[in-house]
Formats: C-alpha cells, structure tokens, sequence
C-alpha cells in the first residue's frame, strides 16, 4: 500500500491547531478515561520513565505524571505538542517520528501509545519501533477505537455514511483504524513487533456532546480522516449524516441533565517486551 497520501492528511490535517483543540475538547471524556486505564496497564509508578508516544494533547501523559512517572511525549503535530504542553507542564514533549525516533534502543521503563496506532502508516513497523526503545521485560500498552460492526459512534458514523454518502469519492488510503480490535490480529501483530503475553481488554468509553447534532461535528471538525471524506461530499450528504447520527444519539444515547454520553468503547492491548 502507497501510504504517501495518507501520510500528507495525516501531518497538514494534525498540524491546524482548530483540528487539534476540537479533538482535545470533543473526546476529552473518553480520553481521559482511557488515559487512566493506559497508566495503570504500564503499571507507572514513581522512578518510571515512560515514553506516551503519539501524546496528543496530554491525556494519557497527564494520568502517568500523577502517579509519579518521568515523561516524556512525542506527536508529530505541533499544535498537539502545544495544547500536551500547557496542559501536563511536568512532562516534556518534543515534535517527532513515531516511525522513525532518534531515542536510543531501550531508553525507557514503558511506553503508552493512546489511539496512536491508527496514525501509524505502518502499524507493524510502528510497534516494532516501540519496541525498539523499550527495555527488555516492560510493558506496552496502546488503546484502539472500536468500529464497524460495534455500537459505537464510530459505527453510527460508517452506518450514516453508507446509507447517505457517495463512495465513489476517493479518499487517500491508509491502514484500517480499528483493525487490532481485533483479538487474534492484535496478538500477531504485537508479537511479531517483539513482545510477549499479550492481552486485550474492553474499555467501555463514552463521547459527551451538549446536543445531539454536535456529534456530527466532533468527526467533521475534531478528526482527520472523517475531515477529508466529508469534505469531498456535498453539503446535503453532511446534513443527512447529522441528522442520521443526531437521531441515533436521541434514540440511543444516554442523556443527562447538561447533555448526552454517547458509546464510545476502545480497547487497551498490552504486551510485554521480550
């Protein structure tokens, strides 16, 4: 697969700071949550030196300096780096390639990678890189979206496609996001990179939203790829969809007194370093 495309959205797209900022503010619930579970699969503990690869806007980072652990993060987008910066000061992010770092082999106790590995042009180089400046015996654990075929906002959003949008409009094409949700894929894939004991476990996540027509707009404003798709269909599609995932959220959401949650489950896959 010619990833060349796909590697351009993924750096121009992250690098606008209004993309960046309405990913950090839109999935912030779920991040969070997911960040807690990350930092608690590495085991981080006071001493650590962690590498939160991918860091974004200093979720998962945020979760590991509170029990105590050295940090160090690296993203790609600059504006990620600038938003993880303010808001986990105790950490140290640099801009960098996850595919390619300038660490030295087993500099670090462990790394986290949250919802990074679909950013991967190549998810199995990537987690071997990972492994590379990892210590022997330490841990990894990354974090996945579910999708297709899950209830799931990401699913609500392929089902909402498929019955109102033109597949025919080319996007650029790059690994399946939500593949190593996938159990027996995750575990060939991990191991192949060079770790052990690997596991994958469900983390039932939820997205917040204040109406149910913003859901629409966390994909379009607040994620790359969902970005590029939409914004190659005309605008009676876009309002299709929202409609679409606007009576999902109303009719299978959980609603509560400011807004709705609405699911958004991931899964954590940890591994060992052989």
């Amino acid at each position: 697969m010619d990833t060349t495309a796909f590697e351009a959205m993924e750096r121009d797209g992250w690098a606008d700071p209004s993309i960046a900022k309405y990913y950090a503010d839109a999935f912030s619930n779920a991040t969070r949550l997911v960040g807690q579970e990350l930092a608690s699969a590495v085991g981080s503990s006071p001493g650590m030196h962690v590498l939160d690869l991918c860091s974004g806007h200093g979720a998962v980072a945020a979760e590991l300096v509170a029990r105590g652990a050295e940090v160090t993060g690296l993203d790609f987008s600059p504006a990620m780096v600038s938003l993880a910066e303010a808001a986990v000061p105790d950490a140290i992010f640099i801009q960098g390639d996850a595919m390619a770092m300038a660490f030295a082999d087993a500099s670090f106790d462990a790394v986290t990678i949250g919802f990074g590995v679909p950013h991967f042009p190549d998810p199995a180089k990537g987690l071997a890189e990972a492994a590379r400046v990892l210590k022997a015996g330490c841990p990894i654990a990354f974090s996945i979206w579910y999708g297709a075929g899950s209830d799931s906002a990401f699913a609500w959003l392929f089902e909402a496609f498929g019955k109102h949008g033109d597949t025919s409009v080319a996007v650029p094409e790059g690994p399946d996001a939500h593949q190593l949700v996938d159990r027996g894929l995750a575990d060939k894939m991990v191991s192949a990179a060079g770790f052990a004991n690997v596991v994958v476990s469900d983390v039932p996540s939820e997205i917040w939203v204040a109406e149910p027509e913003d859901l629409f707009d966390i994909f379009y404003k607040g994620a790359v790829r969902a970005a590029e798709r939409f914004s190659g269909q005309t605008s009676d599609v876009r309002a299709a969809v929202r409609l679409d995932l606007a009576n999902r959220t109303r009719s299978e959401g959980r609603k509560d007194d400011g807004g709705w949650f609405v699911p958004a489950p991931s899964v954590i896959v940890r591994g060992t370093r052989r």
